[in-house]
């Protein structure tokens, strides 16, 4: 029995399956088939029953907008104007004369105006010889209809008030032929309203079954399809049957040209967004906006020139935006589907274009037509077709998505759940149930993602889960002290319904947050590292940004920690600085963070207070460190540190805010004093954060007005009034006008990592400013620029430097590079390279404070320099001892036998200027010679005689001048 029951299986089962598809083969195929077939073969075979025929004939007519009392005037006046078949004429009354035309046929004639804004008409029949005859007028869709009398022969006066400037003319028809041409007419408008009315009632009733809002558009884009068309063609003065008055018509199309150009621009937006992508979209939509909003504007003006312009804004940036949108759309299609039906929606757009074409070439003959209106209606139903298969694919990855959840809902490790539209869970499989820790199956209807969750907004999940990204959440906890749960959501939304995975994350969150903790933290002294405390700097400012809550800050330095490592080795540092740590941690509470920036450096921030009231408990922090040794085993140390307390300021960045904080703690080291206050008001805190803005202004590449360069003379004593050499000096002024220090300010750029800009700018402004008046600066044979060793060591700024140099090779030749004597020393191989490339270039290069350390005559001759500057505080003092004027007797025979020129700063006093002289020192260069100058005194003068304002000094100058002619 087993086998029979199989082996009948078999044999019905094909049948099944061969009847399931001739039934499926006849509903979706033949059938349809067979009803396209009988109307297109109904509509060829049988007779149409609006036969064509004759159309009405143009009149020549004559026009005039003054304003007559009587027929016979306006005939009087018109008899000899030009004529015209029609006229574009302004709003308010307008007379016409036309001419009948007696050669139709006498059955029955009648005239037509067809201007659907016509406010008031009136005709009379103007017979040879004879009285006018008033004329009897009605109306019908095609316009305003006079019936002419039998034998009526001679012309016609026609009185009107136009509602709106436009064309106008007359016509004349059979009356045969024009109720024909009503009665196509007629049944063209109800083809065209029924169609459109009854495809945007079907749609808004689909709308509201599906809930969907994108057939709400389409059921609106319909209806203003209809009224649109209708205008175009003419018949929009007739409403389902009711006509409408000419100023109720007027604003009629106002509204219907706005409604259109938004349900267009919105319908095309929404349903091609996916092929746009997000930044197309969003500007085909800001765009639409801006134009509807012009629109609107130009529309509610009176003026009849504003409506035009409006209609053809309408016409040309709706065209833009819909093809824009489609050719986009028409080269991204993700499926066949989509493709054929962004297909089908260009052969309608373009369809209505070219019926839009007709109209504005006033064929409109070919278009007031069943076949033409059937086309139009096609046209629209491929608009609809286009919609559904949107949302249906929509639709389809909806569900494609719901049934893999399901599919993996036993074979995921994920906890796979369903919410309802009330958000509780209709179904939670076994993992998310631990996961949620429900015990009991039938407890989860009663429990809604609140009692777990807080709320989140389910379309930006859902959004999130189509692009493959996770949504983290975290679940409410009862107990705060208890470290959070943290979960991956992934869901879609299936009508009111939400399908949706939950990934237990929380092992590798704690996980990240303990990485995170040991990458902020500084493993040796357990305090927060550069890293950490500049975040926590981040926070602390743009607290200050938003809600201006204070925060202060200060700069710890421990002193002899070098010392310790050297002499006791590195354990017993290391010991030293984490009880040193200690100590400091033991005055601060849980919000006030400590952070280790350098080897003995420290940051701490004290949020929610001012620097004043920090003060106090940074005093306490150094009384605690300076004032007890520190026993490290058998051994005591006394430490000794300073601090630094500022304000932080809005405008600051983290590393500014260091710096401004360390040059406080220096102070304090200057200063003999433990801590040194910078507080929000103060100048120092003003100066530092002026100084931020100049660097910032030269890092984006402009100039700041209170950065300039000023020029102190060098002068020769070999030939004092032939040359006029000078050094190139950087000034900065605050806010206030008043300058600042020029070695803080270069300090401080040193500190920020801003000197290497600061060093460009200097050197491209000097190079313009020579290339500008190298014809007045011919006596000028070398100017000084100094280089910081900072820049001297970054490769990035040395090729910018000679790219720089580069560019002016004829003034490279005047420039005389200094360099820092100490810098040089530190790498001679580097320096010694950087100085044959710069005199590779025609450059000179120079020495600068040479003799400071009094240990670098040995490492002269391995340096090629051209010139030596002696430092300024051997020559100051030089003549307040012997072993001083032998010192800088012995630098300046030494130079000479490397041939090397060298130059005396600080020249103060004329003894010193005539003692240098009898050295053979071969340049001067200080306050008895000149001070700094702008760089336009510099232009006023040939030789350096006139800066020179020492009487003594110009006598001295005369004197040498005259021994060298």
């Amino acid at each position: 029995m087993p086998t029979q029951q199989h082996s009948s299986n078999r044999f019905f089962l094909p049948f099944a399956v061969r009847r399931r598809g001739l039934r499926v083969f006849l509903v979706y195929y033949v059938i349809p088939l067979l009803l396209a077939l009988g109307l297109v073969l109904s509509a060829s075979l049988f007779p149409n029953h609006y036969a064509s025929t004759s159309s009405g004939m143009g009149l020549t007519t004559r026009f005039s907008t003054t304003a007559y009392d009587t027929p016979q005037q306006a005939l009087n006046a018109l008899q000899d104007s030009p004529t015209r078949l029609s006229a574009y004429l302004p709003e308010g009354p307008v007379w016409l004369l036309a001419t009948l035309d007696e050669r139709q046929p006498d059955l029955g004639r009648a005239l037509l105006l067809p201007s659907s804004l016509i406010e008031s008409l009136a005709c009379w029949l103007l017979p040879a010889h004879q009285p006018p005859v008033a004329l009897e007028l009605h109306t019908n869709v095609l316009g305003h209809v006079a019936a002419l009398p039998t034998q009526a022969s001679g012309q016609v006066a026609c009185r009107m008030d136009n509602a709106t400037p436009g064309d106008i003319a007359i016509t004349q028809w059979p009356s045969r032929a024009m109720a024909t041409a009503r009665a196509q007419s007629s049944y063209a408008l109800g083809l065209l309203e029924g169609g459109l009315l009854i495809l945007a009632a079907f749609t808004a009733i689909v709308s509201l079954t599906t809930r969907d809002h994108l057939y709400v558009l389409l059921s609106c884009w319909f209806v203003c399809n209809l009224r649109l068309v209708a205008w175009a063609l003419g018949w929009d003065h007739l409403w389902l049957g009711h006509q409408l008055a000419p100023a109720d018509l007027l604003w009629s199309r106002k509204l219907i040209l706005l409604l259109s150009f938004i349900t267009t621009w919105l319908l095309y937006t929404r349903l091609f967004r996916y092929s746009l992508g997000v930044m197309l979209h969003r500007r085909l939509q800001l765009a639409g906006l801006a134009l509807s909003l012009v629109l609107a504007v130009m529309l509610v003006m009176p003026s009849a020139n504003l409506f035009l312009g409006a209609s053809f804004l309408a016409g040309w940036a709706g065209t833009a935006l819909t093809f824009t949108i489609l050719i986009h759309a028409l080269f991204r299609y993700t499926t066949r589907s989509l493709f054929w039906h962004t297909l089908g929606v260009c052969v309608a757009t373009g369809l209505l274009g070219i019926g839009l074409i007709f109209i504005g070439l006033e064929q409109t003959h070919w278009l007031r037509n069943g076949p033409t209106i059937g086309v139009f209606l096609f046209c629209n139903l491929l608009v609809a077709l286009a919609t559904a298969n949107r949302i249906r694919e929509d639709r389809h990855n909806r569900l494609r998505q719901r049934n893999e959840l399901i599919v993996h809902d036993s074979l995921s490790p994920l906890g796979l759940f369903t919410l309802g539209a009330t958000r509780h869970f209709e179904h939670l499989n076994n993992n998310a149930r631990q996961m949620l820790q429900i015990l009991n199956e039938t407890e989860a209807p009663a429990l809604g993602w609140k009692h777990f969750f807080s709320d989140v907004d389910w379309v930006a999940v859902s959004l999130a889960t189509e692009k493959g990204e996770d949504t983290e959440i975290q679940q409410i906890s009862d107990d705060p002290k208890a470290p959070p749960r943290c979960f991956l959501l992934r869901a879609t939304l299936v009508g009111s319904r939400i399908e949706g995975s939950l990934q237990d994350v929380t092992a590798r969150t704690e996980t990240l947050r303990n990485l995170s903790l040991m990458t902020d933290s500084d493993v040796l002294t357990n305090t927060l590292n550069r890293h950490g405390i500049e975040t926590a700097m981040e926070g602390a400012i743009e607290q200050l940004q938003q809600v201006g809550t204070p925060c202060a800050m200060s700069f710890l330095s421990l002193n002899h920690l070098k010392r310790v490592n050297d002499l006791f080795g590195h354990s017993a540092g290391d010991q030293l600085l984490q009880l040193a740590c200690e100590r400091v941690r033991y005055s601060l509470t849980e919000q006030q963070k400590l952070g280790r920036i350098g080897s003995d450096d420290f940051i701490i921030l004290f949020p929610g207070i001012r620097a004043r009231e920090a003060r106090r408990l940074a005093q306490d922090m150094i009384d605690s460190l300076n004032s007890a040794p520190i026993y490290v085993g058998d051994r005591s140390f006394q430490i000794k540190s300073a601090m630094g307390v500022i304000d932080l300021d809005a405008r600051m960045r983290p590393k500014d805010a260091i710096a401004a904080a360390s040059r406080a703690c220096r102070d304090a080291r200057k200063q003999h004093q433990d801590i040194v206050l910078y507080e929000e008001n103060t100048h120092e805190l003003f100066d530092h954060i002026n100084e931020l803005r100049v660097f910032e202004e030269l890092d984006q590449g402009k100039t700041p007005d209170d950065i300039y360069l000023v020029m102190q003379p060098i002068m020769s004593l070999r030939h004092p009034l032939k040359t006029l050499n000078f050094e190139v000096l950087l000034r900065v002024r605050s806010n206030g006008g008043h300058p600042l220090q020029t070695q803080r300010i270069i300090q401080a750029a040193e500190d920020s990592g801003m000197i290497t800009v600061i060093d460009k700018w200097v050197f491209t402004t000097a190079l313009e400013w020579i290339s500008k008046h190298h014809l007045t600066l011919a006596n000028t044979q070398q100017v000084n620029v100094n280089l910081s060793g900072v820049s001297l060591n970054d490769d990035r700024f040395i090729n910018s430097l000679f790219g720089i140099l580069n560019q002016q090779p004829q003034f490279t030749r005047r420039l005389c590079v200094e360099i820092t004597e100490g810098v040089a020393l530190q790498d001679l191989e580097r320096t010694r390279q950087f100085m044959r490339r710069l005199q590779r270039m025609g450059a000179r290069v120079s020495l600068d404070d040479f003799g400071a350390g009094y240990t670098s005559f040995s490492y002269l001759k391995e340096l090629p320099a051209d010139t030596i500057k002696i430092d300024g505080s051997l020559i100051r003092d030089m003549l307040t001892s012997e072993a001083n004027i032998a010192i800088v007797n012995s630098i300046v025979d030494l130079a000479h036998n490397l041939g090397m020129e060298c130059i005396a700063e600080w020249v103060e006093d004329v003894a010193t200027l005539r003692t240098l002289a009898e050295m053979g020192v071969d340049y001067v260069q200080g306050y008895v010679i000149s001070a700094a100058r702008m760089p336009s005194e510099m232009l006023l003068h040939e030789n350096i005689l006139p800066l020179i304002n020492n009487s003594a000094t110009r006598a001295f100058v005369e004197e040498i001048s005259g021994r060298r002619i």
